[in-house]
C-alpha cells in the first residue's frame, strides 16, 4: 500500500471517528442557581458532591485555589464529582469561580439527570436538574 493511501485510509478513519464523536457526545457547561451565584452571598461553601445519571464529566475548566477534586466512575450509569477545599480559609463565597467549569456529555439522552450537594459552614444546599442551567458548548 502506498503512503498516500495509508494517509488518506488515517484521515478517513480520523474523520469518521471524530464525527461520530461529535454526534454522540454533545458537550454542556453547568451553570448553578443563581442564589448560589450571587456575589454578595457569603455562604462559606467548602464541599460540592455532583452526581450525574447517563452521562459522564468531561471537564474541569477551572479548580479554586487549596480545593482538591476526585471523580468517581463506577461501571453503573451514576458518575460522581466530589470537589473540597482544603481547609476554611479557602472557603468559597457563593459558586461565581464555577459556574460554567463543570463539562458533562450525555444530556441529550432520555434518562440523564444531575443533582448536587452543596455544603456550607452552616447549611446544605439540595439540587435537582431543575436548579440546574445546562449550556451548549459551541
Amino acid at each position: 500500500m502506498s503512503n498516500t493511501v495509508r494517509i488518506l485510509v488515517g484521515c478517513l478513519l480520523a474523520l469518521s471517528f471524530m464525527t461520530a464523536r461529535a454526534v454522540n457526545e454533545e458537550l454542556v457547561t453547568v451553570s448553578w442557581p443563581a442564589s448560589l451565584v450571587s456575589v454578595p452571598s457569603n455562604l462559606r461553601i467548602n464541599d460540592i458532591r455532583v452526581t450525574v445519571a447517563c452521562g459522564e464529566f468531561k471537564a474541569m475548566r477551572y479548580i479554586p485555589s487549596d480545593w482538591s477534586i476526585e471523580m468517581e466512575r463506577p461501571m453503573s450509569s451514576r458518575t460522581k464529582l466530589h470537589l473540597s477545599a482544603g481547609h476554611s480559609a479557602s472557603d468559597l463565597p457563593n459558586l461565581k469561580a464555577l459556574d460554567g467549569a463543570i463539562v458533562v456529555a450525555g444530556a441529550g439522552s432520555r434518562c440523564f439527570d444531575i443533582s448536587a450537594m452543596v455544603y456550607t459552614e452552616t447549611s446544605v444546599h439540595r439540587l435537582t436538574r431543575t436548579d440546574f442551567s445546562l449550556v451548549k458548548m459551541r
